[in-house]
């Protein structure tokens, strides 16, 4: 499955992450803070973390490319901080294709694969209210409203907090799954794809909760684009 790094509602991601992370954000180098754990984070700055980037064997002139690339993406980025409007909304959309773009580019088919499924592994089981995922794992209309609900409580959470404690993120975690059928966990399972071994503050971690009867492959279902 194909849930894509971009979604219809991911022009905000990159500008969310970098600007509403809080105005200390650096200009010239990003490293993703393990207090953004388990929120949706522009994938480009999930390849600036060591840990990513051993699982996707990145080599050396890739890493130095990331550096390049989110140093240009920042700088675009805050150049709208204090702007408004349409032109705004177009030139942040523009900013998103330009990750997707070198994303492209510069990752093999392998990695860019990883990387998606990293991203969600990344963002935990609320990345099931993301529209793309929601319709591979056929949600029904309750379910949808339920991830929405707790995907609102996440975000109070953290702005309450400032951070997302490994309690929350698993508590919240495990209630998503729990909506889930059977067949949906496997589903759910299949996509993530290898635990990526996040190592969150000194500690390695396998990422989000998981069907423990489910197998760790690739997707069996026909791929979705988005």
């Amino acid at each position: 499955m194909r849930h894509g790094l971009i979604g219809a509602s991911a022009g905000l991601v990159i500008v969310l992450t970098l600007l509403g992370a809080g105005p200390d954000a650096p200009t010239n180098e990003v490293t993703v803070l393990d207090e953004r754990y388990g929120l949706r984070t522009a994938p480009i700055l999930l390849l600036a973390r060591p840990d990513v980037q051993l699982d996707l064997q990145l080599d050396p002139k890739q890493i130095a490319g990331v550096r390049t690339a989110i140093a240009r993406l920042i700088e675009e980025v805050l150049g709208l901080k204090h702007k408004s409007g349409p032109s705004v909304v177009a030139q942040r959309r523009a900013i998103d294709e330009e990750m997707t773009h070198w994303l492209s580019l510069n990752l093999s088919d392998r990695q860019l694969e990883r990387l998606r499924q990293i991203d969600l592994q990344w963002e935990g089981a609320l990345a099931m209210s993301r529209p793309v995922v929601a319709e591979y794992l056929a949600l029904t209309a309750a379910q949808r409203l339920a991830v929405d609900r707790l995907l609102a409580s996440q975000r109070e959470t953290w702005r309450a907090a400032g951070l997302l404690s490994a309690a929350d993120r698993e508590n919240i975690s495990r209630s998503a799954l729990a909506l889930l059928s059977r067949g949906q966990k496997e589903l759910w399972d299949r996509l993530l794809g290898p635990p990526c071994q996040f190592a969150i503050g000194g500690r390695v971690g396998t990422g989000p909760s998981r069907n423990p009867a489910a197998p760790h492959g690739f997707p069996s279902r026909p791929a979705v684009k988005g």
